[in-house]
């Protein structure tokens, strides 16, 4: 074959496959004793919930971290990105039998909870990804640190991957939680004004994790608890739960105990209080229009700002 014959394209093309598939066998499922390759899923389902805060391109503002940035030169930790309806709010969790199994039910009522068991797998989906997230951190900076070895870079390493292993046992805490085995956690499920907004994480307790970082068994549960922000209609429902044996600080309580049911408070009193979840949150995503509100617009320029204030503290 001569070089004039080759097709650069269709070669671009069956690499690219060759990559994914070799991707889709990096993280595995999951799910105990499962070690089927884990399937691209969206942390809240995309029909209707994603569907219906898209505009006519199906596109969604996302604010991720930008970790793969920074291997180039790129500082700036976080950044709004528009993401096709595909791409956004997408990790690699469960095999396609676990990933229909478990949230067959819940996806088919548009992922509102009805229960505790669906609280619990919510929870379970959140803690799930803030796991893969580190995960893929460390695969992203382990090829590097290998090649620039240090004393900062070897801590950083072992640090994430005791933050890996802690929430290890907060995935398996919530699988026995889910097997009717643990009866620790508590939920609270608050409709509030509709913004066109979602969101599914896991949040850490961060003097939590210092307290413990230097721990060598790297096997207590981190302090976290869970949010999800499921737009449904014409109300935004906040789900917030936690794990009573390790709210320590009493985090939760704060926000979730003495949060106000009354809906008719003032609108920006429900706004600010996003505001404040979303500062601690990695995993959401809203509507395009939002940005076009002067006060939700302002927020996302000092989206970067607030949340490394926020880390600093």
């Amino acid at each position: 074959m001569s070089i004039d014959s080759f097709d650069y394209n269709k070669f671009a093309n069956s690499l690219q496959k060759a990559r994914s598939y070799a991707a889709s066998f990096k993280y595995k499922c999951c799910c105990p004793e499962c070690n089927e390759a884990a399937i691209k899923s969206h942390l809240l389902q995309r029909h209707p919930v994603l569907e219906a805060l898209t505009g006519d391109k199906n596109e969604l503002l996302q604010f991720e971290d930008n970790w793969e940035d920074a291997r180039s030169g790129r500082w700036d930790l976080y950044t709004e990105k528009t993401r096709g309806i595909n791409d956004a709010m997408q990790y690699r969790l469960f095999c396609g039998k676990h990933d229909s199994l478990l949230f067959k039910d819940l996806e088919s009522r548009n992922s509102i909870p009805e229960s505790k068991r669906d609280c619990l797998l919510l929870a379970y989906r959140a803690a799930c990804s803030v796991r893969h997230q580190e995960e893929r951190r460390m695969h992203l900076y382990e090829s590097i640190f290998d090649q620039e070895p240090n004393e900062f870079n070897d801590v950083w390493l072992k640090n994430s991957l005791a933050f890996v292993r802690r929430m290890d046992a907060v995935i398996d805490n919530l699988w026995k939680a889910l097997d009717g085995k643990d009866d620790s956690y508590t939920f609270r499920m608050i409709a509030m004004p509709y913004i066109p907004i979602v969101a599914s994480d896991c949040i850490v307790d961060e003097e939590d994790y210092q307290d413990h970082i230097m721990d060598e068994t790297y096997c207590k549960p981190l302090n976290c608890y869970f949010v999800n922000l499921i737009p449904n209609n014409n109300r935004l429902f906040l789900l917030l739960g936690c794990d009573t044996r390790y709210d320590k600080n009493g985090e939760y309580k704060s926000i979730a105990t003495y949060f106000p049911a009354d809906c008719d408070l003032p609108y920006q009193y429900f706004v600010e209080t996003i505001w404040g979840i979303l500062i601690k949150c990695h995993n959401w995503c809203c509507s395009p229009k939002l940005a076009e509100d002067s006060k939700w617009k302002k927020f996302f320029d000092e989206y970067e700002e607030l949340k490394v204030k926020d880390i600093l503290k």
